[in-house]
């Protein structure tokens, strides 16, 4: 180990002695390592803005667990008569178990009629807790959402739609305070929001109070996040489920886009490599860069070599050293090449995200890109430096001392 150590000292100092030459000759691995820490770089950037973009526009972050509805007997479909029932306890539960993890909503829905003085309107009625995951904005339009209190008392109060307040009564902004119909129960209107697609209209209602009528079987969804964390978080809910129903988690389903995820790391897996394939080519050329170096090293060193081998150094002494200084130079190529591909990124990234709208792009450098620089070294270094190492190897002691 003190001798390749040595070896090494040895190489920088023939590096110091031709600094332009050796350059020149490791611009290849430069450039090539560059682009591999950019392409790198962007494509973990892109995978985290992707896995964002797809969480705050889709579902792929979504977990859903409800009770099975219905079994198969003899190859034939039919009702489960006595459904296993979440509850609003298993709920808070599993919301102080995820909180770190998922944001949860305990709800269910159906259609039904709503009805205000004389207008009576078709709409979807939706028991929520207080979370508001899917319809609820950051800020009401008018009055408040439903609250933590009302969920607790089971409070017989309602939040509209503004698609659902216009068609009741024609005035939105009216309708606050005012006792709408719905099954028999009658719910005080405590707010209205505007959603971002107006198109059929909801009541939402604090899911205690939803679930006063029978035969309700609500569901539990988990928006997780982050989407790395979806097969753990549906693990975990199936041991829960094993723990808490004496049915087990087969009387349940648990529904997640686990394959949509997948599919999508795999994608951007796929433009990584073939990316870095196609710059792995910049790396090749310099890594036939660095094996010219050692080549005409071997050549202006030879009587070196000779004087060396009549005093005793080995072969294996001879080529340690070439192996050496093979692999200083290409390590100190993928150096320069990784910041010189850092500042590239550092350019490119507010040009992206001032010519786009996809939102605050970054790019990601990860241990892992650390990492494939320096294996990328140590494979030029020791693929491109055994020939010009075995040749000075095979030099005898008499002919390399005569040479001129």
């Amino acid at each position: 180990m003190q001798y390749f150590i040595k070896s090494i000292f040895i190489a920088l100092q023939n590096i110091k002695a031709n600094p332009l030459h050796t350059f020149l000759s490791t611009l290849g691995i430069i450039i090539g390592v560059a682009a591999l820490v950019g392409i790198l770089a962007l494509g973990d950037g892109l995978e985290q803005t992707g896995r964002q973009q797809l969480a705050n526009t889709t579902s792929l972050n979504i977990i859903n667990l409800s009770s099975r509805s219905t079994k198969t007997v003899n190859g034939v479909r039919v009702q489960i008569q006595d459904r296993p029932v979440l509850s609003i306890a298993q709920a808070r539960e599993l919301e102080e178990n995820y909180k770190d993890k998922a944001h949860l909503e305990f709800l269910d829905t159906r259609t039904t009629e709503i009805a205000y003085q004389d207008s009576v309107i078709g709409a979807y009625l939706q028991g929520n807790m207080e979370n508001g995951l899917f319809f609820a904005p950051d800020s009401m339009a008018l009055g408040r959402y439903i609250s933590r209190e009302d969920v607790q008392s089971a409070r017989p109060v309602a939040v509209l739609t503004y698609e659902a307040a216009e068609r009741l009564s024609g005035s939105p902004e009216s309708m606050i305070g005012k006792k709408i119909l719905s099954e028999e129960i009658e719910y005080e209107v405590i707010g209205v929001f505007e959603e971002k697609e107006r198109d059929i209209p909801k009541v939402f209602v604090p899911v205690t109070s939803y679930l006063q009528k029978e035969n309700q079987h609500p569901d539990i969804t988990m928006k997780a996040f982050k989407a790395e964390e979806i097969p753990e978080i549906e693990t975990g809910l199936k041991s829960w489920l094993d723990e808490a129903f004496t049915e087990g988690s087969d009387a349940f389903i648990v529904s997640t886009n686990r394959a949509r995820v997948e599919q999508f790391s795999q994608g951007i897996l796929l433009f990584k490599l073939i990316m870095g394939a196609i710059t792995g080519i910049s790396v090749l050329v310099g890594g036939i860069g660095v094996m010219n170096v050692l080549l005409i090293s071997v050549t202006e060193r030879t009587k070196e070599i000779g004087i060396r081998k009549a005093t005793g150094a080995k072969k294996k002494d001879i080529v340690l050293q070439f192996m050496a200084e093979s692999v200083t130079i290409s390590f100190v190529g993928c150096v320069i090449g990784w910041i010189v591909g850092i500042l590239g990124i550092f350019i490119f990234v507010p040009i992206v995200n001032a010519y786009t709208e996809i939102g605050q792009f970054q790019a990601a450098i990860g241990a892992g890109t650390v990492m494939a620089i320096l294996i990328i070294a140590l494979i030029i270094g020791v693929l491109f430096g055994t020939y010009p190492a075995w040749r000075a190897a095979q030099l005898t002691p008499v002919d390399a001392i005569r040479h001129e």
